[in-house]
């Protein structure tokens, strides 16, 4: 009896540890796994973050609000739309995107663009400056990247900062 609960017990522990390693993670599937072309996406939100999930970066999937992306209250900045997602490829790594309605900038959204396009950056409502910040080349999408582990002094050997770079440069081809 007792080699029974004590097996009872350990298949218990078993599936508790199994549990709390938060289990499989979900990633991108069907079109948005395979196709990595930006000229193949439509110049919207949606296929945006499609088009990022496609390259393994975040993972805009709706089954996974609060786990890889959380809502970010973007008319503080002005904009129509925003999330942030805890980044596919490190741990350390946020990336928040955001979209602007160029048709119907206001007074926010034009001082935070004029800012990231002066010198990438902008000042949040706090009054704390956001670096690391990046305007697609239509203007109509901003991202800001944080990774608290590079180091730009060491840029040449730093796996994040070229990670960085590379995520910058899918965020850039996206409708030209």
């Amino acid at each position: 009896m007792k080699k029974i609960i004590a097996l009872l017990l350990c298949l218990g522990m078993f599936a508790a540890v199994c549990a709390g390693c938060g289990g499989p993670q979900i990633t991108a599937t069907g079109d948005e796994a395979t196709n990595k072309s930006a000229d193949a996406y439509k110049d919207t939100y949606d296929d945006l973050l499609t088009y990022l999930s496609a390259w393994g970066y975040i993972n805009p999937l709706e089954k996974n609000k609060g786990v890889t992306y959380s809502e970010m209250r973007a008319d503080l900045i002005g904009a129509k739309q925003g999330r942030r997602f805890n980044a596919q490829h490190t741990k350390d790594t946020t990336i928040e995107l955001y979209e602007y309605d160029l048709a119907k900038i206001n007074a926010t959204a034009d001082e935070v663009l004029q800012s990231v396009k002066t010198d990438g950056s902008f000042k949040n409502l706090f009054g704390d400056k956001v670096d690391s910040v990046y305007l697609s080349a239509n203007g109509k999408y901003m991202m800001v990247y944080s990774d608290k582990t590079i180091n730009d002094d060491t840029k040449e050997t730093d796996e994040n900062y070229t990670k960085r770079q590379e995520v910058i440069d899918k965020f850039m081809d996206f409708k030209k």
